[in-house]
Formats: C-alpha cells, sequence, structure tokens
C-alpha cells in the first residue's frame, strides 16, 4: 500500500529534479554569458567582468548540484 509520505517524497522528489534541471540550464545560460564577454576588447574590465560572470554561473552550478544531489537522496541541502 502506497502511504500518503510515499507521494509526498515522491512529488518533492521530482519537484527536486526539475529544479535541479532549471537551475543547470540557467548556470549554462549564465556560462555562455561570461564567455561572450571574452568577445570584447582584452582589458582588465573585460576580465573583471568575466570573472564575475563566472562567478555567478559557478554559484548557480553548485546550487544545481546541490538539488540534483538532494533530489537523488543525498544531503544537499
Amino acid at each position: 500500500m502506497v502511504t500518503n509520505d510515499s507521494i509526498k517524497s515522491s512529488v518533492t522528489g521530482t519537484n527536486a529534479i526539475s529544479h535541479s534541471c532549471a537551475l543547470f540550464e540557467e548556470a549554462d545560460r549564465l556560462n555562455d554569458q561570461a564567455y561572450a564577454v571574452l568577445e570584447e576588447p582584452f582589458s582588465t574590465q573585460t576580465m573583471h567582468k568575466f570573472s564575475e560572470a563566472r562567478k555567478r554561473a559557478d554559484e548557480v552550478y553548485r546550487q544545481a548540484w546541490q538539488e540534483w544531489q538532494y533530489s537523488h537522496g543525498g544531503t544537499g541541502h
């Protein structure tokens, strides 16, 4: 017999998987934006913009990875 707790954890897991996928997609988008900055003429400002953009992408990748671990029964939270 399926209990309400089993259904809740399944729904929560499904939501966590969807959320982690959305986070990975956002991180990819941010990463693409960061590398697009390198198409600008080289300067210290360009490198600073690139570094800051990569930090934002890396942070979202970290969040996505934690959410993915959580959705697969890990302790990412």
